[in-house]
């Protein structure tokens, strides 16, 4: 009996060892890059480039420049403007998000973003983090598109001179090869080539709130560390 004792304890250690390797292979699949990503996951944010100067020259966060005018109620100022591409050879969409804004001083203020041929809706920032405020459709690599991103004050709002601390950051998400276009894929007159504006969407209900969660992590916070926060500087707020 001792041999068959010692072949059975050889084989619940070769199984060991193989579900282990197994574990081993699937977290290096999961780290291994926007190579390797998975349609809803987000593509590593140096495929994200940016351009300040038309599609000149490109570059990575730093290029960006703001606008500091201030808004008035009522109104909303263009606080960026620049241009995107997906320069890498996974086909993505690109997001763009309002993050964990602040308004230190009390008052109420909106954003609202276009990409593409996806002109957003606004956005009140009385709501959690991780609001996203506009996507387009599936990117076509290496061709530019338009970003542009406002700040407003509601009509109604009567408090003056208060500072609004803006967190706008962007991610490209990867999706299907066949996924439409943005702008609308001719060849796909039914497609909607993620045309429309979003007026909702936190990230614990989208693709990347569920792919965090999957990993045991599940909160905003986590899938938000997947985006590229932009550093906007502060807004100050005029009056009337």
């Amino acid at each position: 009996m001792a041999p068959i004792a010692r072949l059975t304890s050889t084989a619940r250690r070769a199984v060991v060892v193989t579900a282990a390797g197994a574990a081993a292979v699937s977290l290096a699949a999961i780290g291994a890059g926007s190579a390797h990503a998975a349609v809803g996951e987000n593509l590593d944010q140096s495929c994200t480039k940016y351009s300040q100067d038309g599609g000149t020259t490109w570059g990575n966060l730093d290029v960006l420049s703001w606008n500091t005018d201030r808004p008035v109620p009522g109104h909303e100022v263009k606080q960026a403007s620049f241009k995107i591409k997906n320069s890498c050879d996974t086909p993505a969409k690109f997001q763009v998000f309002a993050g964990n804004w602040e308004l230190p001083g009390g008052g109420s203020a909106t954003v609202r973003a276009n990409a593409g041929s996806v002109k957003g809706s606004k956005h009140s920032l009385a709501g959690g983090p991780g609001i996203l405020v506009v996507e387009t459709g599936r990117l076509i690599q290496n061709t530019p598109i338009d970003v542009e991103l406002f700040v407003g004050i509601p009509q109604g709002e009567t408090e003056q001179n208060f500072t609004i601390k803006p967190d706008w950051s962007t991610s490209l998400e990867e999706v299907a090869g066949d996924a439409p276009v943005d702008p609308v894929d001719p060849t796909d007159p039914g497609g909607d080539g993620g045309s429309g504006s979003l007026d909702s969407g936190s990230l614990g209900s989208g693709s990347l709130g569920s792919m965090f969660g999957s990993l045991g992590g599940g909160s905003s916070d986590a899938a938000k560390s997947v985006q590229v926060s932009l550093n906007a500087p502060a807004i100050h707020a005029g009056g009337r």
